[in-house]
């Protein structure tokens, strides 16, 4: 039997990524995000994690931070997202 992990689509994929940001409020690199979404029960590989940060900074909902070797943050455009403001 899946579990919900399993049968979460894209999107939902991409807003716990998001979610991880906002909610602990840390510049994090991918890998570490990776590591606590697998913690998580998230199932999806390593490199997805590359390719959903690319478009939550296309969408405006996270940004790199300068100067650091990938880490990220999430927006105020993002932190208003993910809680439906």
């Amino acid at each position: 039997m899946a579990s919900d992990k399993d049968a979460m689509g894209k999107e939902e994929r991409k807003r716990l990524v998001l979610g991880l940001l906002v909610e602990s409020g840390l510049h994090l690199p991918p890998a570490v995000i990776f590591h606590n979404c697998k913690q998580q029960g998230a199932t999806f590989e390593r490199r997805s994690v590359d390719n959903y940060l690319r478009e939550l900074r296309k969408e405006g909902l996270v940004e790199k931070i300068p100067n650091t070797k990938g880490y990220h943050r999430a927006t105020q455009k993002g932190r208003n997202y993910y809680f439906g403001n």
